[in-house]
């Protein structure tokens, strides 16, 4: 009845099922010298025979009386007592009637009126009865006292299985007492219990004789369906399923609707697709409202999104329902392929049918997940629309509100700052800032950026200002939404507009209106980037009118303008002309006076310099070496080499050869393969170095 089946409950169903067929085969379980010895062995106590119509009580017990009738004990009486205990039916003056009539269990008390009709718990040797059969069922088999203690189970017809005696196979029918009661607490633990205690309940039915059902293995497969195990016993199941078939069982719509409900959870969508051809083509089985959801389910978890859908769309316009979770899988599996869009029409559905987040239907994680979904695809939209909803100001009379965490509250700032909404961002501030959060560089960056992308480059300062007042440092990108905002137009008008929202910041009265050194970055950066060298000169020589001290970032990027300036603006991927070396030394005169350290990307940028010179470019390689003593480890960007490899190739320069070595030697494999063509024509291989 289980075969491969138990694993996932640690119960041995093949001992179980050859257990139950073995009974089954087997028609006699004790054998006719077992009776034999049982019957000889057994005889009923002596303090149980009482002489009938006489009264007893506690003080007058005639024991001599009592062991005269020991020796009277005859085999008649044995006989009917084990008839008694083989039959399904109770012998006559059973306990039932006897409980009708108190505790007189023959209607003749002989005269006695004292006994109290209504103590049925009375000692059993103040009973007057001529039948000693009453007695046989509470009496033990050890010799010992016949009284019953109280509150004594007395067994009943639902407790004898048919085996006890001849060894006959029970009867699996309702009919059988015994088997009924066994399938109802089979059914019970099926409802109410885990898989691990059906499945050992199935195994004492099979150890008790009782051959496999269809019932039994309906109870086994729901048990295999339940909640809390998935579709981990999914092979226990089909092999149950494929076990019944064989048996010549008809499997019905229950057991097609637990399978169906293994499958919601599970990738096999080969055996869905044929347990449901099978439901549906062969026996005529139309799935229920909870086998459609378990269906749906099954095409989201397979990633059949296409058919989730349209089986979504058909359910909605139908009027059928959809279950709360199955909304729940739907805008989960639409926010895994970015599909934000179609998960905010799936989620005006989620109100018609359960309601707003009012009243008791849609919960907040609920939007929780959406609004997740939205702001990981930056999509501004739906971010704008869940947190005005549900956090910002949610309905009246709303149970709940939405609370996003800091994790979530950080992609919201940057769906803000990516599409220049400083009011979400703002609102953002307001939420951290009523936890105590802590702001970093990357909060002001992106309230920055928000402000710098909507147009307003004034308060896009200040906030740079108002981290430095926070004592928080900047980096070399916290400024690049303003950079952009100042060049994405190409003109070079707005360029002097920030210049001149710097010079207002120092003639304003407030002292905490002071021009942060990351700001004044940005407009040189951007006069850099729109080829304008002498602009950028002019601004920086203005540093100290403006009461900013240069940093390394600002040398940098003057350093650059010295490399990109020289490059024809209609052609910006060609090489640079010859970059103005004698201005690179002069400001690397000046930072050194300044008493600023180079980082790497001075070096780099040096480099550039030297090395685009006309004649004479050794100077790159001093630097690449000073580099190398800068950064740890030594491993220089693979595009320096790049850099250096074009210049040798178009120079013909035979320390090619060597600069390709060099980058293999590095783990740069990809990069170095580029110039191995280059390599084979321009460096002899002679003069290739290899370590």
């Amino acid at each position: 009845m289980l075969r491969p089946a138990v694993n996932a409950v640690q119960v041995d169903c093949q001992s179980l099922l050859a257990t139950a067929r073995a009974v089954s085969r087997r028609r006699t379980v004790h054998t006719a010298r077992q009776l034999q010895q049982n019957q000889s062995n057994w005889a009923p106590p002596a303090s149980n025979r009482r002489p009938p119509n006489k009264n007893y009580n506690n003080n007058n017990v005639d024991s001599n009386n009592s062991n005269s009738h020991n020796s009277n004990a005859n085999l008649s009486d044995l006989s009917e007592s084990l008839a008694f205990l083989t039959s399904n039916r109770p012998p006559p003056g059973n306990r039932y009637q006897s409980r009708r009539n108190g505790n007189n269990y023959n209607n003749n008390n002989g005269g006695n009126r004292n006994i109290n009709p209504y103590n049925r718990n009375r000692r059993s040797d103040q009973l007057e009865t001529s039948d000693n059969q009453s007695f046989i069922r509470y009496r033990p088999f050890d010799g010992s006292s016949s009284r019953p203690s109280r509150n004594q189970y007395v067994p009943g017809p639902e407790d004898d299985h048919g085996d006890a005696v001849n060894g006959n196979v029970p009867p699996t029918t309702p009919t059988n007492p015994a088997y009924a009661k066994m399938l109802r607490k089979l059914l019970d633990l099926t409802n109410n219990s885990t898989p691990r205690e059906v499945f050992t309940h199935a195994k004492l039915m099979a150890s008790k004789g009782y051959a496999p059902t269809l019932e039994t293995y309906s109870c086994l497969i729901q048990a295999c369906a339940h909640p809390n195990v998935g579709c981990s016993m999914q092979e226990t199941a089909l092999s149950l399923f494929e076990e019944l078939k064989e048996e010549g069982y008809t499997p019905n719509s229950t057991i097609y609707h637990s399978l169906l409900k293994i499958f919601a959870s599970s990738p096999d969508y080969i055996s869905m697709e044929r347990i449901l051809k099978e439901m549906t083509g062969t026996y005529g089985i139309l799935p229920d409202v909870e086998g459609q959801q378990h269906i749906l389910r099954h095409y989201l978890t397979t990633g059949q999104l296409e058919r989730a859908m349209e089986m979504f769309y058909e359910r909605r316009a139908t009027g059928e329902k959809v279950h709360y979770n199955t909304y729940m899988e739907i805008i989960k599996a639409l926010g895994r392929v970015n599909e934000v869009e179609e998960a905010m029409r799936v989620m005006i559905e989620f109100q018609k049918e359960w309601g707003s987040i009012a009243g008791s239907g849609i919960q907040p994680i609920a939007w929780y997940e959406l609004l997740n979904i939205a702001a990981s695809n930056y999509h501004i939209d739906g971010v704008s629309y869940i947190w005005k909803k549900v956090v910002q100001s949610p309905p009246p009379g709303s149970r709940t509100t939405l609370n996003p965490d800091d994790g979530l509250c950080l992609k919201v700032l940057n769906t803000a700052a990516r599409h220049g909404n400083p009011d979400l961002a703002l609102e953002v501030f307001r939420i951290l800032t009523l936890r105590n959060v802590p702001f970093q560089e990357h909060h002001y960056a992106a309230l920055s950026a928000a402000y710098a992308r909507s147009g307003q480059l004034i308060p896009a300062f200040r906030a740079l200002t108002l981290m430095r007042n926070q004592g928080i440092a900047h980096t070399a990108t916290t400024a690049n939404a303003i950079i952009e905002a100042l060049t994405s137009s190409g003109k070079i008008e707005n360029v002097d507009s920030a210049y001149a929202t710097l010079k207002d910041f120092v003639a304003s009265s407030n002292d905490k209106e002071v021009v942060e050194v990351a700001g004044f970055n940005a407009v040189l950066a951007a006069c850099v980037k729109l080829k304008d060298l002498e602009r950028a000169l002019g601004v920086y020589t203005e540093c100290a009118a403006l009461s900013v001290a240069p940093n390394t970032e600002t040398f940098n990027i003057l350093f650059k303008g010295c490399v990109e300036c020289a490059t024809p603006s209609e052609t910006p991927d060609a090489t640079p002309t010859t970059p103005n070396k004698e201005l690179a030394m002069f400001l690397a005169n000046e930072m050194k006076e300044m008493g600023l350290q180079p980082d790497f990307v001075t070096y780099e940028e040096l480099l550039r310099v030297s090395l685009y010179q006309e004649e004479d470019y050794e100077d790159a390689f001093v630097y690449l070496e000073e580099m190398k003593e800068v950064i740890p480890g030594g491993k220089v960007r693979p595009m320096v080499y790049s850099w250096i490899a074009q210049r040798l190739e178009e120079k013909g320069d035979e320390r090619l050869g060597m600069v390709v070595e060099e980058m293999k030697g590095l783990g740069y494999e990809e990069e170095a393969k580029v110039w191995e063509e280059a390599v084979a024509r321009v460096a002899p291989p002679q003069l290739i170095y290899k370590d």
